[in-house]
């Protein structure tokens, strides 16, 4: 795949992923509130919103490995992980092989782990140079949102205000810092090669 493809490929991955977490946030907040099948439609549109998000991991690890090969790396395997496992775990809700509570503990560290992924990949591309800081910033954020939201849910539930206050920094500043990320590297104003 030439290098112009691969920005392609890599902009509408993270536009995608953007709408899949709003999905996520609404389908989220619909099974809660009324229940039913949005329960389902919310793991589906998590597995989508993982999967997307592997290639943007790509994409800023070919953006930073020059000014720090290991540490890009690192990042990158541990976001990959996150991701994987995240989705996994969501599909085989989907498909029903396991329950919520026998899922919970290990999405939330893999969502632990996207966060970090994202702090980190952020922290480098700002170090390269390879994202505007305002973009670099919203990564940032949306990371520590994904690891409050954790620490919150293991501290109380879904009811803990950490758990409230993370989701809402996760799913505002993904969506934002993936939007933007995706229009950067469609307009050609971001480019891996």
């Amino acid at each position: 795949m030439d290098p112009s493809q691969l920005n392609i490929l890599f902009g509408w991955a993270a536009i995608l992923s953007a709408v899949a977490t709003l999905l996520t946030l609404i389908t989220g907040i619909l099974f809660f509130s009324a229940g039913g099948l949005f329960g389902p439609i919310n793991d589906a549109a998590s597995v989508i919103q993982m999967l997307l998000m592997l290639p943007i991991a790509a994409a800023l690890y070919l953006l930073t490995r020059h000014d720090a090969t290991a540490l890009a790396l690192l990042a990158a395997a541990i976001g990959v992980a996150g991701m994987l496992i995240a989705a996994v775990l969501q599909a085989l809700l989907v498909f029903r092989v396991v329950e919520y509570e026998q899922s919970a503990a290990a999405t939330l560290f893999a969502g632990g782990a996207v966060g970090i992924w994202l702090v980190l990949a952020n922290l480098l591309a700002l170090v390269a140079g390879a994202l505007p800081a305002g973009l670099v910033l919203t990564g940032i954020v949306a990371g520590a949102g994904y690891v409050l939201l954790v620490i919150g849910f293991r501290r109380g539930g879904q009811g803990h205000p950490l758990f409230y206050a993370g989701s809402g920094l996760a799913v505002i500043g993904y969506t934002v810092w993936g939007a933007w990320l995706g229009i950067l590297f469609l307009s050609g104003g971001l480019a891996v090669a």
